[in-house]
């Protein structure tokens, strides 16, 4: 699925968008939100279980779940929305894929 909407330029524009804000306090603020909230999803929307996974404290980790929720304005929890935001995450990912692949073979024909 992933793959063929980040063929999708509409799709891939959305989560774009989605993500936007979340990728965009970590570059201004230089924090990992967005690790985290993976990491968070990858570990079954467990806390502790993340906090584990990247070596910091619980609160810490609900510190910048929170943000996340702030910067989005969804319950991260609700199954909607973390589906929605995992989808994101893997088409921009796709997408993102297909990009450095086009640029590559774009430069390899520049080069002939």
């Amino acid at each position: 699925m992933a793959a063929a909407a980040a063929r999708d330029e509409s799709a891939v524009d959305a989560c774009r968008r989605l993500v936007l804000a979340i990728r965009r306090a970590d570059t201004q603020r230089g924090t990992d939100l967005e690790k985290t909230l993976r990491t968070y999803y990858a570990c079954g929307a467990t806390v502790q279980a993340t906090a584990d996974a990247l070596f910091l404290h619980r609160n810490s980790v609900r510190y910048r779940l929170d943000s996340v929720r702030i910067l989005v304005g969804f319950d991260l929890d609700h199954p909607v929305v973390a589906s929605a935001l995992m989808a994101a995450f893997a088409v921009d990912e796709a997408a993102a894929a297909r990009e450095e692949l086009e640029k590559a073979r774009h430069e390899a024909q520049r080069t002939k």
